[in-house]
Order: C-alpha cells, then structure tokens, then sequence
C-alpha cells in the first residue's frame, strides 16, 4: 500500500473529506450518463478518462467487456434515447484492501421517449466498482472505473405503465399477496399435522 493510502486509512477524518469528494466526482458522472442532452464530447472529454480499459458494464439485458465498446455503447445510449435521472442516495464504500471502492446509486431513471404522452419513471440502482490510482493525492482524487453495472426493478416498469400498472399494483399484487399468505397457512396446517402424527406413531 502506497504512504498516501496508508495515511488515508489511518486518519478517519481525512478519509472522509476524500470520500466526500468521490460521492461529488460520481454524482457528477451519473449526471453526465444518465442525462441524455448532454453532448458527446462532452462525455468523452468528463467520462472517459475514470474508465478502465477492462471495464465491465452489465443490466438485466446485455454485458459488455472493454472501454472502446463502453463508449461507443455510452454514446450510442445518448443518441437514441432520452433519458434524465433523479439520484435518490449515492454512498461510496472504500474496502479493506485500500485499492478499491464501491459506488452504490439509488435514483429513478425517467424515460421521456415520449414525454408528450408520458414519462416513465424507472426505479433503478446503479453500482460502481472503481480502483484507485497510484498518482492518488489529497486534494485531488483519481481513480478508474472497472465494472458498471444497472438494475432494474421489472415490478416498477410494469407498475409504471399506465392501465396496466394501476391493475397489477391494485388487483394482481393484493390478490397474490393473500394467495401466497393462503397458501402458507395450509402448508403450515399441513407441517403441525405431520408433527402431531409423527409423535403418535412413537
């Protein structure tokens, strides 16, 4: 471990001036993914440089290796749709080893593809996991991102659809959720009877 991360990990009041400037530095870069009007210069010219040539990227639907695919994905993402995000809460957890960290977001991602009818507001939690780097200092921290990665809530998409949602938050979700507890009183039922003559039969 390098004398700067050792001083770092030994100083709580340090750590937390510098974890407080990753949580700016990340806040500023989910902005810049997530909101689809920013330009793409501008992304590659503030987003780039905290990728890693190893990165990851992965949601409910594809996985991707490598910065240049990165890009071009994160480009591509910003040409085709459009998209703002609301960060819920962001907190950055440096592990043990004094290298590497973990950004987790909460936040909503509003789908305004067709803002004029509706926007779709997708709950989502996004993940970071970045390594710091050797040329790391105090004031001014640098680091690289090394897997990203977005979930989705599949109950929020669809209870976020307009009709549909209404139906499958008021009748299919309440009417499950008394089948299931239904159910479970058998199986119980069924449990205490099984015990009952078990102890019957010794």
């Amino acid at each position: 471990m390098s004398d700067i991360l050792l001083f770092r990990s030994n100083h709580p009041n340090i750590q937390s001036k510098f974890i407080n400037q990753l949580e700016r530095e990340f806040s500023h870069i989910v902005q810049l993914l997530y909101t689809t009007n920013v330009p793409n210069a501008l992304l590659e010219r503030e987003v780039l440089p905290y990728i890693a040539k190893n990165i990851i990227f992965k949601d409910p639907c594809q996985e991707a290796n490598g910065k240049e695919l990165y890009r071009v994905g994160m480009k591509g993402f910003h040409n085709l749709f459009h998209f703002t995000f609301d960060t819920l809460q962001l907190n950055i957890k440096l592990n043990d080893d004094g290298k590497t960290g973990r950004c987790i977001v909460d936040g909503i991602m509003n789908v305004k593809q067709f803002s004029w009818i509706y926007t779709y507001p997708l709950r989502s939690i996004l993940i970071f996991e970045f390594r710091l780097l050797n040329n790391q200092s105090i004031d001014e921290s640098q680091f690289e991102i090394f897997r990203h990665e977005e979930m989705w809530s599949f109950s929020d998409m669809i209870d976020g659809i307009p009709g549909i949602g209404w139906f499958y938050k008021n009748i299919f979700r309440w009417g499950f959720g008394y089948l299931f507890v239904g159910i479970s009183a058998l199986s119980c039922l069924l449990h205490d009877s099984l015990i009952q003559s078990t102890k019957k039969k010794e």
